[in-house]
């Protein structure tokens, strides 16, 4: 089920990463909108290593 669970988390944190990237090719530097895409960024790349260290744990348990 963990498995399960963390490969959610890995399309959804691939999708949110990906997404605020491509968002942040056409917002100008400084502006509000700016940082809260670069916090998504981040946030979704943080998703992405928590969902790959529980998908290595879990394979690594069998």
């Amino acid at each position: 089920m963990v498995g399960l669970i963390a490969r959610a988390g890995l399309g959804a944190g691939v999708f949110l990463t990906a997404s605020a990237l491509l968002l942040l090719l056409y917002l100008p530097t400084g502006t509000a909108e700016f940082t809260v895409t670069t916090l998504t960024v981040a946030l979704g790349v943080f998703l992405i290593l928590i969902s790959l260290f529980a998908l290595y744990t879990e394979r690594k348990r069998r």
